[in-house]
């Protein structure tokens, strides 16, 4: 928490809302790192994560004005992702959150001027990720220092990915594979949602994209699952804390304590339930964009909106490639990760 504290206490004290947002976006899914596995060293998937959604971060707000540029980048970032589920799963958390900022850029605000403007202000929105990514990964590894590593069954320290196994990752790249065919299930996810996102004009449509790319995964009903509670945890949150900034009308330092109480709430439940979880991360968007000075009453709805959309995109994608094996029977490869052989 002191990760997401301190830029947002500062930037909203000092003035710089839109700076302290980028550095909060940055932290608070850096944070989530914590609960991943070792990616080489402790902090290794936190430090990946921070400069991974920099530069994704960096290449959307590039691909701001060009649908088809964006549509390019995401199929590569959605291919990535789906692959790398064959090394273990905190690469596959650092390319999915990768992903998300790469979507989320896309959608910077458009500020007149030249290309050397377009430049400048993709390199400020990646360097405020960045910031944001490394001041969380530098103050967890300075507390997990101080702090015994808790034993659980989520954790597995003794998983080292420089022990790769070249034959395995080579049998991958099969479309026999699980592992591909969940990628190009991604890519087919990817140019769909990002397609539907660049057609609409409203505020928060990159959530379709978004949500789209995050709700897959390898197994159809956890898919399922997953939607059903995106979409309960999604309508409940907006509906909640959008009543309370527009009757309360909360001021800065009251939209800084709820933003991290929220934010709080998420880390809690993000191993407990994805309805719970997702309610929370909504909460905490819809602080954070009050913050951003703009208005809920507006974004929120279209962001439940994007959320159905996102949702039934990769539900029907999905959908297609689990009934297509029941029609033409063929059976569901089984999906193999480096870190399962290990």
């Amino acid at each position: 928490m002191p990760g997401l504290a301190l830029p947002l206490i500062l930037g909203v004290s000092l003035g710089y809302n839109g700076t302290a947002v980028l550095m909060a976006g940055g932290a608070q899914c850096v944070g989530l790192g914590s609960y991943q596995q070792v990616l080489f060293r402790r902090s290794g998937a936190m430090l990946a994560a921070s400069f991974g959604m920099a530069l994704s971060a960096l290449v959307g707000a590039l691909c701001r004005d060009s649908t088809i540029a964006l549509v390019l980048a995401a199929v590569v970032w959605a291919w990535v992702y789906g692959m790398s589920h064959c090394i273990s799963s905190a690469t596959a958390w650092v390319c999915q959150q990768s992903c998300i900022f790469l979507v989320i850029s896309s959608a910077a605000a458009s500020t007149p001027g030249t290309t050397h403007d377009l430049v400048y202000s993709a390199l400020l929105r990646g360097a405020g990720v960045l910031a944001g990514g490394l001041l969380q990964t530098g103050l967890l590894s300075g507390l997990l220092r101080l702090l015994p590593e808790a034993r659980t069954h989520f954790s597995r320290p003794e998983f080292d990915p420089t022990r790769y196994h070249l034959k395995f990752l080579q049998s991958q790249l099969s479309l026999r594979a699980g592992v591909s065919q969940f990628a190009l299930r991604m890519v087919l996810t990817a140019v769909a949602a990002i397609t539907l996102y660049r057609a609409q004009h409203w505020t928060s449509a990159y959530w379709i994209g978004m949500t789209a790319l995050l709700l897959p995964k390898p197994e159809w009903m956890l898919t399922v699952t997953r939607g059903v509670q995106r979409i309960v945890g999604t309508l409940t949150g907006a509906a909640l804390c959008t009543l309370v900034v527009v009757e309360l009308k909360p001021s800065g330092a009251w939209l800084v304590a709820l933003t991290l109480i929220f934010l709080f709430a998420s880390y809690l439940l993000n191993a407990v339930n994805y309805g719970w979880f997702t309610l929370a991360i909504t909460g905490y968007i819809c602080f954070v964009l009050a913050i951003a000075n703009q208005p809920p009453r507006e974004v929120l709805p279209h962001r439940v909106l994007a959320t159905l959309i996102g949702t039934a995109t990769a539900l029907a994608v999905h959908g297609l490639f689990f009934g297509g094996r029941k029609v033409f029977h063929i059976a569901a490869p089984t999906l193999h990760s480096l870190e399962d052989r290990l």
